[in-house]
């Protein structure tokens, strides 16, 4: 009984793909139950966590239980622990090549590279593993040792035979050490070997492109290419190439080639896609080089969400708005319509000017995503410039049925407050305000807005001042709210307050905002800089302002200085 379950035991090793050294497994102590115990907890039920414990405790029973430390330098995480697990497996067995070819391994995962070195050069001495030679060489190159790494790929030829894979990594280190007619000969050596092989002919292409030598890089290319016109890597060796000389065009001509190639991973091809549009400048230049890229994968995977988001994109930068909304349309799910979709929609339908269709996908938002605000919003901005601030404010108060937070019940409650300004219902509207800052007493746009409006009316101007400041020290920089404060400022009679807010908020201005100009020339005009006020109020109507208020403005100066004439 006991030698079937060991058997049963062993089985389960195997089909876990643990290779237990020979002669490991001997003993019946509690080391072996421990480690035995892990195993099945590793095997049958996929715990790792409790088969480094088991592991760990059977080590404590014996540290040098070897098929215990070998196994928690299979199966542990951390680089540091498991080389320290395979460096004890070894001294148990030194002979064993399953554990140096563990410890190589860990070694090299850990960083611990003199060690790994030490590991390799034993199982090369010992073997005729070409995985091993490999790896020696590589960590020569690692440790900038290359003519090691050369001793090594010879060494491994002399007693293996030819192998290319070897012949290209010599080829490689020759080129990383500048030593080009090295690298060349070795090229030519492989395609004189086996000239059909398009990687063969990648490599000698490879070769001259680091020498410089263009043309014949290209010739090279090309053979490659018409050698096997389904082979990726010479594509992509080729695209590279291009694109190190700036030869855009031909470059992406290549791309259009390998999106068609099938043994091409979608997610590659995706990523070609979004390389070559995701820089603004490029993509401007070449649209339409680019255009043939972005349709092509469409046409291929019109099924696959990011290959249509692109698409969708791209018709949109080509100003192809229309077909963008009919495919946003068609891939909407009506039972329940993704939400950022709803919006890309929303968002052409406003920029073609089709408020109808936008109000819609407002109410589609609204029903599918209560809690959305932004819908919300839209809704009764679009009531609001109907001129239906009631049915604005309605909008709103259901919203706030829904409203996820305090901060959305202030900023909803602030729209409110807006609705009842427009209406001249001044009490309603301060009303919501209020409300909107016991919300949240940091929203610095109701802030704003209410501190603009006690200005306007004169009334309460310290509690403006204080709203104001409050709101310029939450968004820095904002030229709206520093207008606010300044407007304020002017109403109090500081006008050199007033001056130095409102330069700053002419500087952060980039709307050529009329209101601000206009203002900027009331507080010139107030400070008398006559002159100076009246290229602020032209300034102003230039951008749009009422040209009977800049008149009226313009004759009351000059009724003021004429005043002012007449007394002196």
């Amino acid at each position: 009984m006991r030698r079937l379950a060991l058997y049963l035991f062993a089985a389960a090793v195997a089909l876990c793909g643990i290779v237990i050294p020979q002669g490991a497994v001997a003993r019946t102590s509690k080391p072996l139950k421990l480690y035995t115990d892990a195993v099945k907890r590793l095997t049958i039920y996929g715990d790792t966590v409790s088969a480094i414990r088991l592991t760990n405790e059977a080590l404590k029973a014996d540290s040098n239980y070897m098929p215990a430390s070998y196994l928690l330098a299979r199966i542990e995480s951390n680089p540091e622990v498991a080389w320290r697990a395979a460096e004890r497996a070894v001294r148990a067995d030194s002979t064993n090549h399953h554990l140096l070819q563990e410890a190589a391994e860990r070694s090299l995962r850990a960083k611990k590279y003199s060690r790994a070195m030490h590991y390799l050069q034993t199982l090369v001495k010992r073997g005729d593993d070409p995985d091993h030679f490999r790896l020696l060489a590589i960590l020569h190159m690692m440790t900038k040792q290359n003519d090691k790494a050369i001793a090594v790929l010879d060494s491994a030829e002399v007693r293996l035979g030819k192998i290319e894979f070897f012949s290209r990594m010599r080829q490689q280190i020759y080129l990383e050490s500048g030593d080009n007619e090295k690298a060349l000969k070795s090229a030519v050596e492989l395609v004189n070997e086996a000239p059909y092989d398009p990687a063969n002919q990648i490599a000698l292409a490879e070769v001259y492109a680091v020498m410089g030598a263009d043309s014949l890089a290209d010739a090279t290319y090309n053979t490659a290419i018409n050698l096997d016109k389904t082979n990726a890597d010479s594509w992509f060796s080729y695209a590279s190439f291009l694109d190190r000389r700036k030869r855009y065009t031909e470059m992406l001509l290549v791309w259009r080639n390998i999106i068609d190639l099938p043994s091409v991973p979608l997610s590659s091809k995706i990523a070609i896609v979004e390389s070559v549009t995701s820089k603004r400048d490029f993509y401007r230049k070449n649209f339409l080089l680019i255009e043939p890229l972005v349709t092509r994968l469409y046409q291929l995977h019109p099924e696959n969400a990011k290959v249509v988001d692109s698409y969708i994109g791209h018709l949109i930068a080509g100003n192809r708005v229309e077909e963008a909304l009919v495919l946003l349309k068609e891939r909407l799910d009506r039972s329940k319509p993704d939400e950022q979709e709803i919006g890309r929609i929303i968002s052409i339908e406003q920029h073609l000017g089709r408020m109808d269709s936008v109000a819609v996908y407002a109410d589609m938002g609204i029903h599918h995503y209560p809690t959305t605000e932004d819908f919300w919003n839209l809704k009764a901005w679009l009531q609001m410039r109907k001129s239906d601030n009631r049915g604005a404010i309605e909008t709103l108060r259901a919203a706030l049925e829904h409203a996820k937070d305090s901060k959305a019940k202030s900023s909803l409650w602030g729209n409110i407050g807006d609705q009842y300004h427009e209406l001249g219902e001044t009490k309603k509207s301060y009303s919501a305000y209020y409300k909107a800052l016991s919300f949240d007493p940091q929203n610095a746009m109701v802030l704003n807005n209410f501190a603009y409006h006690l200005s306007v009316t004169g009334k309460s101007l310290k509690q403006a001042l204080q709203m104001a400041q409050r709101a310029t020290a939450l968004s820095q920089n904002n030229a709206t709210y520093l207008d606010t404060l300044a407007w304020v400022y002017y109403k109090m009679g500081q006008y050199d307050e007033a001056k130095r807010y409102m330069q700053q908020a002419m500087s952060f201005d980039t709307d050529n905002s009329a209101e601000l100009a206009l203002h900027y020339g009331d507080i010139l005009d107030a400070l008398g800089s006559t002159f100076l006020a009246q290229t602020y109020w032209r300034k102003a109507l230039e951008r749009g302002a009422d040209a009977e208020k800049i008149e009226s403005r313009i004759e009351a100066q000059k009724a003021r200085l004429e005043t002012q004439k007449a007394v002196k």
